[in-house]
């Protein structure tokens, strides 16, 4: 698999792109006939992932000082759309009025700081990967950036897992468990392999499994508003 990736890291990109974008645009599509807010926020998300896609994937037809830029604008979009986790998964499941209203105020605070983050990150050209190009970040582990940016991602994939074993037990719903597990999966699957240059790309895998069971969990179980 390394192997593969190595040689054809930017097909799988631009794959990996187009897939995501077609569940974005579902998601769009099922909000404009169901008009629940839960889908529109994981529309937002997708939309997220499918420009994080998209810039890694220009990345070789780009210069270096516009997509130094890009990059910049690639990591804030992360760290913006992350945090919106956290309200799909409140609207998931049958929250109290207080407690929801606690995670949909929260997720606006963790945005800001996660947006911050992601512009704020020190970046360095990589070596090509599979004819990608990209910057990556640089920034100390100890820094306010990276801390905070791993807080937020391995956050969401707690509260993604929690959220998917709660609805397995309470509504015999496995969506959302399945789209958190293979997240944190995939996520993990790097550097457990070794392949730590190839994170970026391995991770994104997660990335899309998470949104295609989006998909399956808002037209399984959201009705019509």
């Amino acid at each position: 698999m390394r192997t593969f990736l190595l040689e054809y890291g930017l097909y799988v990109e631009w794959v990996l792109a187009f897939a995501e974008f077609i569940l974005m645009l579902i998601l769009f599509s099922d909000y404009n006939k169901k008009h629940a807010p839960i889908i529109l926020w994981m529309g937002i998300l997708g939309l997220g992932l499918v420009v994080d896609a998209i810039i890694i994937a220009v990345g070789a037809k780009v210069i270096e000082p516009v997509l130094m830029v890009f990059s910049r604008i690639r990591f804030t979009m992360h760290g913006l759309m992350l945090p919106l986790v956290l309200t799909i998964c409140a609207m998931a499941i049958p929250l109290r009025p207080i407690p929801r209203w606690c995670v949909y105020g929260l997720t606006p605070i963790l945005m800001a700081l996660g947006g911050m983050a992601g512009w704020s990150r020190e970046l360095a050209l990589q070596d090509t990967i599979g004819d990608v190009v990209r910057f990556a970040s640089v920034s100390p582990k100890d820094s306010w950036m990276e801390i905070v940016t791993s807080v937020i991602a391995y956050g969401t994939i707690i509260v993604l897992i929690v959220t998917g074993i709660y609805m397995l037990l309470r509504e015999r719903s496995s969506s959302i468990l399945l789209g958190g597990v293979l997240m944190f999966t995939f996520a993990a699957l790097g550097p457990a392999t070794g392949s730590f240059d190839l994170i970026f790309l391995i991770s994104m895998f997660g990335e899309l499994f998470l949104l295609l069971f989006f998909v399956v969990f808002e037209k399984r179980h959201v009705e019509e508003e």
